[in-house]
């Protein structure tokens, strides 16, 4: 006998502000005029966390090819010859 709605149970899970603000950021990047300006810009909202951004820019800067400047209330990602992941 199928179950009902109510007997089915979903498991939330949890995501972090940090992992929300890394979902944004490579959305940003994965649209397709970004990809082809090599450049995207993104702004901080004002639920983002300092601490999370602070982490997520200087591990994007830590990529060879990749520019991350603060531009405004936002931050511009630009980059160039970057090899595609495997």
């Amino acid at each position: 006998m199928p179950r009902s709605n109510a007997q089915v149970v979903k498991k939330q899970v949890q995501v972090s502000s940090y992992e929300r603000l890394c979902r944004r950021i490579n959305a940003h990047i994965a649209e397709p005029h970004a990809q082809l300006e090599q450049r995207c810009r993104v702004e901080r909202l004002e639920t983002d966390h300092d601490d999370d951004w602070e982490r997520v820019v200087d591990e994007m800067r830590e990529v060879d090819g990749l520019s991350v400047e603060q531009s405004g209330t936002g931050y511009e990602f630009s980059w160039r010859g970057i090899p595609a992941a495997d």
